[in-house]
């Protein structure tokens, strides 16, 4: 549904109160989107996987054909494998399509 289409995803709240807030945006490309578990596989493209906080509330951007839809979430899990950097996002409330910047 979502494969190969770009993504971008950035940290919009902390869980943690000592934790770390990143401002930076995170360009990703989709590996695969799985609704049963409603968790979306990016490929991160140059960042190093310890960036992406697990304690964090990220909002994911995904660049589709039929323009730009969005959802929020937190990161499950951040591993490397032989296709690269891999970052779980669990998706919480669906995806919306009005997006205000």
């Amino acid at each position: 549904m979502y494969e190969e289409c770009s993504a971008d995803i950035k940290m919009t709240r902390m869980i943690l109160k000592e934790g770390f807030f990143d401002k930076a945006t995170y360009h990703c490309s989709i590996i695969t989107y799985n609704p049963e578990e409603e968790c979306i596989y990016l490929l991160s493209d140059e960042t190093q996987l310890p960036v992406f906080s697990l304690d964090g509330i990220y909002e994911c951007r995904i660049d589709t054909p039929k323009g730009v839809i969005g959802c929020s979430g937190t990161i499950r899990e951040r591993y490397w494998n032989k296709v690269g950097r891999i970052v779980k996002f669990q998706i919480r409330n669906g995806f919306y399509k009005n997006l205000v910047n």
